[in-house]
């Protein structure tokens, strides 16, 4: 059975920093459907710091445990495979989301409205009894050199930055505050955005926070979306997306990811104005921090809001990247 860890090189970077910290001691090891994945926890500053430094494809390499060790895992993926189905695509559609997210040929915002269409898709299939369909769809798809028609289906999207900043800001503001920190970050938001606090959203600076957006926007088309690209990939792997609870199907598990980018965009979009490169680790590790104490139904939490506040579709979450 396969066990992936972080780019080799990284990791023993990593083990030099936190020494004589193990590994286990600054990584997520979670037992997936198909193997036992290891990954760097972002709340550990040093490890942010590494990350978001990063210019090379982020890569989680296979280490093959021996057939003893193996061999529980190898029964429990079994056991998850027989009950959920669905499960026979882990592995393909695990390739499908770093795929995309890592195809650096296409503007960041992009990815995700790629990744939005061929979740959608995905699940489409698997709906209508199709699900065999799905390796071959997305072998197809993460091979094509020109994704212009796909991006045409989302050309009548049209932002609403309102949306995007009280998602994103819910989200932020609804975690536990585990240290100084986060508590530093929430209050430079919202002193850049001109307020006091979360109550008092509706009287921010319009016009302001726009500028801030189209920074962001920016920011993206430069070498700078590597550092919220190797965030995202991480956080596929640390929350085992898109597989992460059996009750929820891949596109449940798309949502929690959009609104989770969302919420890091809001991050970086009201948070680094005035601020150095280096100062987006800071944040990240303190949003980390706060996301590992907070409910450990969060993710239940934001499927669930979203869907029953009827903005769980794909053109809701195509919005949510736009905005």
């Amino acid at each position: 059975m396969g066990f992936p860890i972080v780019t080799p090189a990284i990791l023993n970077s990593l083990k030099e920093k936190l020494a004589p910290a193990a590994p286990e001691d600054f990584c997520d090891v979670a037992v997936t459907v198909s193997a036992v994945e290891y990954v760097p926890k972002l709340s550990r500053i040093e490890i942010a710091e590494t990350l978001i430094a990063e210019k090379d494809i982020l890569a989680y390499n296979m280490i093959n445990l021996n057939d003893e060790q193996s061999q529980q895992f190898v029964e429990q993926s079994r056991q998850i495979i027989s009950e959920h189905p669905s499960a026979n695509y882990y592995w393909q559609m695990r390739t499908l989301f770093m795929s995309i997210m890592q195809n650096r040929g296409i503007p960041f915002e992009n990815r995700m409205l790629l990744l939005n269409y061929a979740v959608k898709t995905a699940q489409g299939m698997y709906d209508n009894g199709q699900g065999e369909r799905i390796p071959k769809f997305i072998d197809e798809f993460t091979s094509l050199t020109d994704y212009t028609p796909v991006l045409e289906y989302f050309k009548q999207i049209r932002p609403n930055p309102m949306y995007s900043l009280a998602d994103g800001i819910s989200l932020i503001k609804s975690l536990k505050k585990p240290n100084a920190a986060y508590k530093e970050v929430l209050s430079t938001i919202y002193k850049n955005l001109g307020v006091s606090g979360p109550e008092t959203l509706k009287m921010i600076d319009v016009p302001k926070y726009i500028g801030m957006r189209k920074a962001y926007s920016e920011a993206m088309n430069s070498e700078k979306s590597i550092a919220m690209e190797n965030i995202m990939i991480n956080y596929i792997w640390s929350y085992s997306l898109p597989f992460a609870h059996t009750e929820f199907n891949f596109w449940d598990h798309f949502v929690f990811f959009g609104s989770l980018y969302n919420a890091v965009k809001i991050l970086y979009t009201c948070y680094m104005p005035g601020k150095e490169d280096g100062d987006f680790a800071k944040a990240i590790s303190a949003f980390d921090a706060a996301l590992r104490i907070s409910d450990p139904k969060l993710m239940h939490k934001v499927i669930y809001a979203m869907r029953n506040a009827g903005q769980n579709n794909n053109g809701d979450l195509a919005v949510l990247t736009l905005s």
